[in-house]
This record gives structure tokens, sequence and C-alpha cells, in this order.
């Protein structure tokens, strides 16, 4: 009699509790209003959302094991959802299947197939990812192996004792075992939320304590109202709650607009954007504006250093000259990045006048070639052999590929300079060498700041995207063309430029 009364005290209890929260949460009223809960549609919409979230909770670091045991649990837990939609949108409707010898309604059977998995196996997985997230794999790692392997016992006992295949209609054919599954599951699941809870409370006044708190609230919020929601209001045959489980999906939602917020800010799950503004129709790099201090904080303290290097000379400390000799390469090695970098991050303003190319040719090779053992040639048409051009920075995008091009022969090879005209209004010119080229996986690469193909210091990753601003400053383009192979290796730059840039007079 007192056992009965109490049952009514619970579910007039919870019920009161349903219809207070559909008036701070209308959204629930509309899973509480139908039978079947959510429409068919919107069941896969939940899902793919749940797969979406727990996808970039993975991508975010993919190696970290909360990450990956995260992620494995609410793809566990969106099988709820699937089984769901396969079920009322009559995907096997029809079907009959025999399965260990007893014929089976295919929906029936894969529904309560689905059923298993999410019971059986989605909450050890989540006590698996609470012993990460509370580093016991670190700190007792013995332990921690037993423990890992121990919780999974359970679903193994259940697997055993209660076919697979009548999961759906254990809670009306068996609530004996209904209430043991769903015993299990809160267990675990306060298991869970005491080893959350005790790594919070461990790290409460550590720096990762903000980003612990908000990987708990991704975790745990989903998590208890999916137990609240399937075994209490089961438990207590509150049959028009059935499906109000299904209301996290205004709570999955929510997590996914609040992560890609955090994606921008104090980042999430280790994983930070930084927004960067730029116009998406023009090709040139940008320096991001962090770079650019950066560049000028290195020219004011070089600049300190230099002088500081001079003065200790002018004391002529014999036993310092070695040491001296190294600090001033260094600052020599710095200061050529600030001017590299000065040079690509400033916007360029070319103007325009009549060059000679074969005479440019024959400065860049002497210049940039002194020395060289190898053979140079150039190609030139005759009767067509200047173009419009800023002399000063057409000459330092010819020596800085001049310099790429001896740096891929070393000693010896043939450095070819070509200018050609193809039509009236427009020219050619190419830097073609014998090098060793480049290969396509760095081709595709070498227009990108900072990068470079050699491993010294000596080289920046600027060269390329300086000569690149300055055609395009002159409103033509580059192309390159490299092979490494044994017979015919080497590189070509082909700058296609027009012989007259814009406001400039006619030769």
């Amino acid at each position: 009699m007192n056992g009965g009364m109490d049952k009514c005290f619970a579910y007039v209890w919870c019920e009161a509790f349903m219809h207070k929260c559909f008036l701070f949460y209308p959204a629930l009223g509309v899973v509480y209003m139908s039978n079947q809960g959510l429409p068919v549609a919107f069941l896969l919409l939940f899902t793919l959302l749940i797969w979406g979230l727990y996808l970039m909770v993975l991508l975010s670091s993919r190696k970290n094991k909360v990450n990956q045991w995260c992620c494995i649990t609410g793809f566990l837990l969106s099988i709820g959802v699937l089984k769901e939609y396969i079920y009322y949108s009559g995907f096997f409707n029809g079907m009959q299947i025999q399965f260990l010898g007893v014929g089976y309604q295919m929906d029936d059977l894969v529904n309560s197939i689905l059923t298993a998995v999410v019971y059986y196996l989605s909450i050890p997985c989540g006590v698996v990812c609470g012993l990460y997230f509370c580093h016991l794999d670190r700190d007792r790692p013995r332990i921690f192996h037993i423990l890992k392997y121990l919780v999974f016992l359970p679903a193994v006992f259940f697997s055993i004792l209660y076919p697979w295949g009548e999961t759906r209609t254990v809670v009306n054919a068996n609530p004996q075992a209904f209430i043991i599954v769903a015993v299990y599951n809160l267990l675990y699941g306060l298991a869970i939320t005491i080893l959350v809870v005790a790594e919070l409370v461990r790290t409460r006044n550590s720096v990762l304590f903000y980003q612990r708190k908000q990987i708990a609230l991704f975790f745990l919020l989903p998590l208890w109202y999916w137990l609240i929601m399937i075994f209490p209001v089961h438990l207590l045959k509150i049959e028009k709650f059935y499906k109000l489980w299904q209301g996290n999906a205004l709570i999955i939602l929510c997590l996914f607009v609040y992560y890609l917020y955090l994606l921008f800010n104090k980042g999430i799950w280790g994983l930070r954007l930084d927004r960067q503004y730029f116009d998406w129709s023009e090709e040139e790099v940008r320096f991001p504006e962090d770079v650019r201090y950066i560049i000028h904080m290195l020219k004011n303290e070089t600049a300190k250093l230099r002088l500081g290097t001079s003065l200790i000379r002018e004391l002529d400390i014999t036993e310092a000259t070695d040491e001296l000799d190294i600090m001033e390469r260094s600052i020599t090695h710095i200061e050529d990045f600030v001017q590299r970098s000065n040079l690509c991050s400033r916007e360029l303003h070319i103007e325009p006048e009549y060059v000679e190319i074969q005479p440019l040719f024959e400065a860049v090779a002497k210049e940039a070639a002194v020395g060289w053992k190898g053979m140079v040639k150039y190609e030139v048409d005759k009767g067509s052999s200047g173009l419009y051009c800023d002399l000063y920075h057409m000459k330092e995008v010819l020596c800085n590929l001049t310099e790429n091009a001896l740096d891929a022969m070393g000693e010896s090879g043939t450095l070819t300079y070509t200018f050609q005209v193809l039509r009236r209004e427009l020219a050619l010119i190419r830097v073609t060498d014998t090098g060793h080229g480049i290969s396509e996986n760095n081709l595709e690469h070498i227009f990108d700041l900072y990068y470079t193909g050699h491993s010294d210091y000596s080289h920046f990753g600027l060269g390329l995207v300086y000569c690149r601003a300055v055609i395009k400053q002159h409103h033509g383009y580059m192309e390159v063309k490299s092979s490494t192979d044994s017979e015919r290796h080497g590189t070509q730059f082909t700058l296609c430029l027009p012989r007259r840039c814009r406001g400039a007079g006619r030769s």
C-alpha cells in the first residue's frame, strides 16, 4: 500500500516538474505533445547534429584520449536517435529475418539491437572518458588498465542474460531486467560525474580549470538529461513523457552554437581558431598585424644589440672576439630577416619606366651570380628588348629568382635568362636553371608565407611572396614549372607582364 502511494507521489511530482519545464522551455512541449516525439525528418537532423558536434570534439585534438572517448560516447548515444529514425521512417517495414534461429520483423530486430548498444555500451565508454579526464591513466596506470576493461563486464553480462533481439520489449516484458539496466546506467553516470567533479575540484586553482569546466559541461549536461529522461520516466511508467528524452536536441543545438563561439574566443577541447579578415578578391599575401609588430620590435632590439657589440669591441677584449663574431653574425641574420619582411609587409608602390632587359639581366647576373662557376645564357628577342616596369623592384625579383636557381644548382649548371614578346602588349621573362628541381608536394607551397624548402637559416620563405606581389602590382602573374627527373631536372619561373603599365608612356 505504501509502495503504491510512493509511486503515485513520484508520478505526480514528476509530471508537475515537467509542466514547469515547459513554461521555461516551450520547445520541449513539442516533443511532449507528440506520441512519437519529433517528426521523422527531425530525428535524422538530430542524429546529424550529434555527429557533427562530437566529430568537431574529436578533430579538435585527435590524439587526446579524452576527446577520443568523449566522441565514442557521443556517437553511441546518438544511436538512440538513429534507431528511432530507422524505426518510424519504415526503413525496414515488412522485412523479416532469421536471427539466432528465431524469426523477427527486421525493424523490430534492428531497433532492439541498437537499443542494446545504447543501454549496454555507451555509459561504460563514458566512464573510460572520465578516467582519462582525471588522468588516472597517468597517475595510477595499473589500476587504470584494470578498470578500463572491468567497466565493460556488466555489458557482457547483459548481452548474455538478455537477448539483444528482445531489448526493445524488455521495459514491458521483463520489468526487473529493465530496473537492473537502469540502475547500472544511473550508477555509472554517477561514477562519471564523481570523476569529473573530483578533477574540477582538484584543479580549481589551475589555469586549466576554465577549459576543464567547459569540457565537463559538454560531457555531463546531455548525458544526464538522457539518463533522467530515459530511466526514471520509464521506471515510473509515465508514458506521456517517454519521448521527452528527444528534448536533448535543444541542448545539443545550444552546445553546438556555444562550441563555435568558444572556438573563436578562448578555445575548447584543444582547438582555437583565429579570425583574419582579407579581401577575398585579392590573391596577395597580407601580413597579420601581430607579425608587423614583431618585425618592428626586432628592428629596434637588433639596433641596441649592434650598438652593444660595437661598444664591447672598443674595449679590445681579446677573449671575447669569437663570441662577438657569433653575436654579430646572428644580428646580421636578424637584420636581413627584418629587411626582407619589411619589403614584403609594406604596401608596394611602383614607378614604371622604360627598361632595357638585356642590361638588366647582365646587372642581375653580375650581382647575384658573382663567383659562380656555371654558365649564364641570355635569350632576348631582337627588336623588342624592353618594357615598362619599376627598375628597383624588378631587379629585386630577378635577384631573388637567381639566388634560388644558384642554390638549386650548386657550383655548376646552366642559368638562362629569357625575354620574349608574345604580342605587342604582352611579354614573358623567364629564369631557368638546371638544378635538382622542386617536388610536386613542395611546389604547391612555394608561395606560402615563411615556407622554404631549405633547412639552413639563410632562407626565410619571403622571397617568392615578395616576387609575386611585385609582379601582381605590375598587373602580371607568375608561373612555375619544375622537374625532378634525372634526365630533365630543373626549374623555370615565368613572369607574364604587360609591356606598358597603366599610366606609363609609349615606347
